[in-house]
């Protein structure tokens, strides 16, 4: 069950960062808030990878 809750939690991980991204391309392209939210949603993606790749070993 652990294992299926963690899919569910990194399914909406994915979902919402895609969102995330989506908005963040409407931002001006020399804002300092879309470089910040870029970066943010660079540790973002890096830390989902992380979690996924933990829980495959777990697998």
């Amino acid at each position: 069950m652990a294992d299926l809750e963690a899919e569910g939690f990194l399914s909406n991980a994915r979902e919402y960062a895609n969102l995330a991204s989506f908005d963040i391309q409407k931002l001006p392209e020399d804002s300092v808030e879309r470089q910040a939210l870029h970066n943010l949603q660079n540790a973002l993606d890096s830390l989902i990878q992380a979690v996924d790749a933990l829980n495959d070993e777990v697998d």
